[in-house]
């Protein structure tokens, strides 16, 4: 009965991440998630008090979404060199952009309209980017410790602008579709400026 209850949750909140994506969060109500899901409203109720109350629940599909869809296989400890690293980083970009592509709601939902609601959202979403950028710390303190990036590396004042040069890659596409082209380009610069001087001395 638990896991009927909990897949059930989880399709409402697939369904208003759609919803909310699609339409935007303002111009979108409970009827038409529930639409989108194929249930009433009193289901909903059964689950949620209204629609910020699934909003977290969204916001926190959101960053699976990209957690599953840009990390995927890339472990930190895996990297044995720089080029390995950098090799890394370049195929997340090329994940995010696919990602941002299949799913152009997502950035536009994550980086503007959630922001916008209300601040105990722009907590959590500040909460969320921390968090991201102790995952892209970890991947410098494995090159620290291998000894392919600087001993004295403030690994953690250059994760977060390894996260922050991440944020950057999808910019590009809240102004409108990205072509192949623009795509290599911005992965090869990103790549370029986020390792080009930071190997070990």
């Amino acid at each position: 009965m638990a896991d009927r209850a909990a897949a059930r949750r989880r399709e409402l909140v697939m369904s208003a991440y759609k919803v909310f994506s699609t339409k935007g969060y303002r111009t979108s109500g409970v009827a038409d998630i529930v639409r989108e899901a194929g249930v009433s409203h009193g289901t909903f109720y059964n689950y949620f008090d209204s629609k910020r109350h699934i909003l977290d629940g969204v916001l926190d599909y959101a960053v699976e979404l990209l957690l599953t869809g840009v990390i995927e296989e890339d472990q930190p400890q895996e990297a044995a060199t720089l080029a390995e690293l950098a090799d890394q980083f370049r195929a997340m970009l090329g994940r995010l952009f696919a990602l941002v592509e299949d799913q152009p709601g997502l950035v536009q939902f994550t980086m503007l309209d959630a922001a916008a609601i209300d601040d105990e959202l722009v907590g959590r979403l500040l909460e969320l980017i921390s968090s991201f950028g102790v995952l892209a710390t970890a991947y410098l303190d494995n090159g620290a410790e291998r000894g392919f990036l600087p001993s004295d590396l403030d690994t953690k004042i250059a994760g977060e602008g390894l996260l922050s040069l991440m944020m950057s890659a999808v910019i590009p596409s809240l102004r409108g579709p990205v072509t192949a082209d623009d795509r290599a380009r911005h992965i090869d610069a990103l790549v370029g400026l986020a390792f080009g001087g930071i190997a070990a001395r």
